[in-house]
This record gives C-alpha cells, structure tokens and sequence, in this order.
C-alpha cells in the first residue's frame, strides 16, 4: 500500500514516532488494558484512540471520575509505561511509511520531531537513523496541539538551515 501524502512539492518531510513511523498505538492498548484489568477499570478501543495524545496521568484521572475509583495516578502511570516498554521489540514500522522513507531516502530529508524518548532507540533499531535526522521536543504535546518553534527546528535541521521552504 502506497503513503497517501499531500499534493505539493515539499523540501523535507518531518514524522512523529508513535503512530507515525512506528505502530506503537495497539501495543499502548495492550499495557492499558493489563494495569487497568488490576482495577476492574473498563477502557474501550474507540475511546482509547480517540484519546491518542492525551497525557497518562489525565487518562487515569478521567477514567477515575467516569468509573468511581480512586486508581493511584503515579503508581498505574508507572507500571503501564513498564508494560508497554517490556513490549518495544515487537514495535514494528508502519509498512507505508517505512516505504516512503525508503524510496526518498537520498532525494528528500526527514527528521522525526518528537515527545519521545523511545523515537530515538526505534529509528535505530529499525535502521532508519542514517536516513532520518531527529529532534525532540521539550515536554508532553496533547497529539491535537501543535508547537511551532519545534516544527520550525526539525523543519530548519532536516533541510541542514534552508529556511522558508515547504515541509510536511
């Protein structure tokens, strides 16, 4: 399957990790649902995904409200981090854009911008580091929002300092 991108002439292509470049989202899901099981806590799919992006630490406080309990926030924040990184060498690329990087390596920049921690040691393990430059944000962004002076950057060190050009 071919990455649907954008009609337009673009001089750098700037990804996030999670989601992005790699399918982390269903092995989020399975460390949710684990910690979550230990407090009878119910956390359906449609709303997971909807809330892709949205901090740890607020998820376990609205699931709190919306369920009646009084889950620990650090504790169950803690332990579903642990579950899911006792998961990463299952993390898999996305197919289509793992082939769009590959075809444009060379012809193209990339940089992945990202919150994560985890981007840098998944670009390398999948060898995709000599083909994508990175650049990691400060802090948590909720997926929705948006940090421009972070885009800016990763956009400025995929181009190596062109400026006003298009990136997507």
């Amino acid at each position: 399957m071919k990455l649907k991108l954008p009609v337009g002439t673009f001089r750098a292509y700037l990804f996030d990790c999670d989601g992005t470049i790699a399918d982390s989202m269903p092995l989020h899901y399975i460390a949710w649902k684990t910690v979550l099981a230990e407090w009878n806590c119910e956390y359906a799919e449609d709303l997971f995904y909807s809330w892709g992006g949205k901090p740890v630490r607020n998820i376990i406080a609205d699931l709190n409200e919306i369920h009646g309990l009084d889950m620990p926030i650090d504790a169950v924040a803690t332990k579903k981090e642990a579950l899911y990184l006792e998961q990463l060498p299952q993390l898999k690329a996305i197919p289509e854009v793992l082939e769009h990087i590959q075809a444009e390596h060379g012809r193209i920049p990339f940089a992945v911008v990202s919150g994560s921690r985890r981007s840098r040691r998944f670009t390398h393990r999948d060898r995709l580091a000599g083909q994508i430059r990175y650049h990691r944000r400060r802090g948590r962004l909720h997926a929705r929002q948006a940090r421009p002076g972070c885009i800016s950057v990763g956009c400025c060190k995929a181009r190596r300092g062109a400026r006003r050009l298009p990136c997507l």
